[in-house]
């Protein structure tokens, strides 16, 4: 696709699910969150408006019932996208699709931040399908858990007003990182892995066995104890090959960051790997010539 359109496709379409198809609150769930087209559109990016007025962060997630829908036990939440999901390995990671919940790390040094576990990690299965009649279960990959949603990438983690710079709903979180890679560190070196990201579920529809998905299911077991909260879902944005800063231009700025993190690929370093091996190499560079603008 030539970048121009590439561009004009991207600024387009819309990436966040666009339709509630049905709704079962369940039992048990929180109180008063039963809006399901709170799932619906971008994420919150910032909560408490009239309450506690806050960004959100990694350690401060929304919390309004006109943000988040709950899902209780025995219920589900089924939503759609006008233009289907595409598992598309040149995504960052290979990632397709984000789920965004309410889950927070808990503040070990309040109010500097650093990790210190997690809260409102409430689980949930999710399922995808094509048309919304045939499901395929993610195996082990739970709706409402890390990566918890940040809303600004230039904000203080309990700022009362709103930042300047805005993450990447669309971004997904490197899936090499783990919570022990997190645990015990600072706020800012936790932002350097989320980069300009905003957080979320990652998931890679390569499992599925699905060229795309258009429908999207979050239920919660008879037996489960927990009761997910979800704020939305997202389209991962393609990356135009050997765009390494995904500003829409291949140039000597992407050069330069590749060759800079030659060799293994950094955990929230630079997306310069583009055949998915993460590893930078003679491969990515040709890549980013061959597609000099």
């Amino acid at each position: 696709m030539p970048f121009t359109s590439f561009i004009v496709f991207a600024l387009l379409t819309n990436p966040f699910a666009d339709t509630v198809v049905s709704y079962d609150a369940g039992s048990g769930g929180a109180d008063g969150y039963t809006d399901p087209t709170a799932a619906l559109g971008e994420p919150t990016r910032f909560t408490g408006e009239g309450v506690w007025p806050s960004v959100v962060s990694q350690f401060n997630p929304p919390f309004m019932p006109s943000e988040l829908v709950s899902i209780g036990i025995g219920g589900e939440l089924v939503l759609s996208f006008d233009e289907p999901v595409v598992d598309d390995p040149a995504n960052p990671f290979g990632i397709d699709l984000i789920v965004f919940g309410n889950t927070g790390f808990i503040d070990g040094s309040w109010p500097s931040g650093s990790v210190d576990g997690m809260f409102s990690h409430d689980g949930g299965q999710i399922e995808v399908s094509t048309d919304g009649q045939t499901w395929v279960l993610l195996d082990g990959i739970a709706a409402d858990n890390i990566w918890p949603t940040c809303g600004y990438v230039d904000s203080g983690i309990y700022d009362g007003t709103p930042g300047n710079e805005v993450t990447d709903f669309t971004l997904p979180i490197d899936p090499r990182l783990t919570i022990d890679h997190v645990t015990g560190i600072a706020v800012e070196d936790l932002q350097s892995y989320y980069g300009n990201s905003g957080g979320g579920v990652g998931i890679d529809l390569s499992v599925t066995g699905l060229s795309s998905i258009s429908y999207i299911r979050i239920t919660v077991d008879d037996n489960s104890k927990l009761s997910p909260e979800i704020d939305g879902v997202a389209d991962v944005s393609p990356q135009m090959p050997g765009d390494v800063d995904m500003n829409g231009v291949v140039d000597v700025t992407d050069l330069l960051a590749l060759i800079a993190n030659f060799g293994e690929m950094p955990i929230g370093g630079p997306l310069a790997d583009f055949n998915g091996d993460f590893i930078i190499d003679v491969s990515d560079l040709l890549t980013v010539i061959g597609n000099w603008s």
